[in-house]
């Protein structure tokens, strides 16, 4: 009996011993609520699409999300980190219910998944946003492996106006979440009314990632980053048996006084083994027409976990923010470039500019507004520049420092000399709960 005693004492303070030079912490987010999205398009003959769209629906502020982070102290200033991260859908999302007739009894063709026909499946499945194993020296910084969200995801998600929320409007992360328009969409050879959101400022996360960030010195953080997802120096884009996908990111952020500086770029490639003679064709989901012959009107883009499809895909965000104490201010610029690593001709550009304020009118009431404007040009087919413009207006209205409820409105124009224009507005009402 004593024995017994002794070495459940002995385990006792073995576990006590453990648990003090290590955690884990649970944390999340919930944000679910309604959402209601109108669209039309009108081509240069003069023919208009309308579409509208409500719903119940998930993250139209911030992504909902479930994680896991720990940490344990190796001595000496070292520290070993984990991060496990599930994006969720408390609404539930696009399943596997058939498309719709839309075909015969609409002027929309078949829907394809995860649009306006099959949104509404009770069934959903978590995706993995992170999932990294990491080390931080204390005066030197960290370094992570695994799949992690990108620098300029991080960025935008602290130094813009909208701080990432996925409604539309935003001009500097372009984004039609929650509304689920039907995938085709668009005027004529006009490429979208998602303001070029099929391919999105940027790409969010990236798989078979390593990155390293430095201490902030002097109010100065450095963070550099390689994707090897395949490296495969043999693969070519006409033979070879193995795919070549890899990339790296770079970014800088300072603080200057009451002033916050980021740059952030990041450039990805991927050539997947292809036949000589196989045409290139529109990737399903683009909202691009199909194209005669060879060349595809928008590259199939890198995506979150998503490695592209022989594309050269670079991506460069610049913002900056001062904190008058009343609000604060944001100024922005984004880039994507896109080119088929085949064809050279097949290729497509957004470049886009925002400025927006946030601020507290009450201690419990917090809103802001922004506005911008840039450009969508897709190379090597017969569709002219688009003129882009957006605004988005938000209220939050905190309950506590964890619980808020919400209303975001966001409108998109996109307009050429020839094509015609499209128009995309949006408005979320939800509540949002971190834990």
């Amino acid at each position: 009996m004593k024995k017994s005693l002794f070495a459940i004492a002995a385990v006792t303070a073995f576990a006590g011993a453990a648990q003090a030079q290590s955690s884990v912490t649970v944390y999340g987010l919930m944000d679910v609520g309604y959402t209601n999205g109108s669209a039309s398009a009108t081509n240069g003959a003069g023919t208009t699409l309308k579409q509208n769209v409500s719903r119940i629906s998930n993250s139209m502020e911030s992504g909902s999300r479930l994680g896991f982070r720990g940490n344990e102290d190796l001595g000496g200033g070292t520290s070993a980190q984990f991060v496990f991260e599930l994006g969720l859908q408390p609404a539930g999302n696009a399943g596997t219910n058939s498309a719709s007739t839309n075909a015969t009894n609409s002027p929309l063709n078949a829907a394809a998944a995860s649009d306006s026909a099959n949104a509404g499946s009770p069934n959903w499945t978590p995706n993995v946003r992170q999932a990294y194993v990491g080390f931080q020296q204390k005066g030197i910084g960290d370094i992570r492996v695994g799949t992690q969200n990108t620098f300029n995801w991080e960025q935008a998600g602290s130094n813009t106006t909208g701080m990432l929320n996925q409604t539309a409007g935003s001009m500097l992360a372009p984004t039609i979440d929650g509304a689920y328009f039907a995938s085709n969409i668009r005027s004529g050879t006009l490429s979208s009314v998602v303001n070029g959101a099929t391919l999105g400022a940027f790409t969010n996360r990236t798989t078979n990632t390593i990155t390293f960030r430095t201490e902030r010195m002097a109010g100065v953080q450095a963070k550099a980053g390689a994707v090897v997802s395949n490296q495969d120096t043999t693969a070519t884009a006409t033979g070879g048996s193995n795919s070549n996908q890899y990339g790296y990111m770079l970014a800088l952020d300072a603080n200057i006084a009451k002033a916050n500086l980021q740059a952030s770029y990041q450039a990805f490639t991927s050539e997947v083994p292809r036949g000589a003679a196989a045409p290139l064709t529109v990737p399903a989901g683009t909202n691009a027409p199909a194209l005669a012959n060879t060349v595809s009107s928008v590259p199939a883009a890198w995506g979150s976990g998503i490695q592209g499809n022989n594309i050269k895909d670079s991506q460069a965000l610049i913002t900056g923010s001062y904190d008058f104490g009343m609000l604060k201010a944001f100024i922005g610029w984004t880039s994507r470039n896109l080119t088929d690593s085949t064809v050279a001709s097949a290729a497509a550009k957004r470049t886009a500019q925002e400025i927006g304020v946030r601020s507290y009118i009450t201690p419990k009431i917090e809103s802001w507004a922004s506005v911008g404007n840039g450009r969508y040009t897709i190379y090597g087919v017969s569709q002219p520049t688009a003129n882009i413009v957006g605004y988005q207006l938000g209220t939050n209205y905190w309950l506590s420092k964890r619980t808020n409820l919400y209303t975001i409105y966001g409108q998109n124009n996109t307009s050429t000399t020839t094509a015609g224009s499209s128009n995309l507005s949006q408005v979320s009402i939800g509540a949002r709960h971190t834990f």
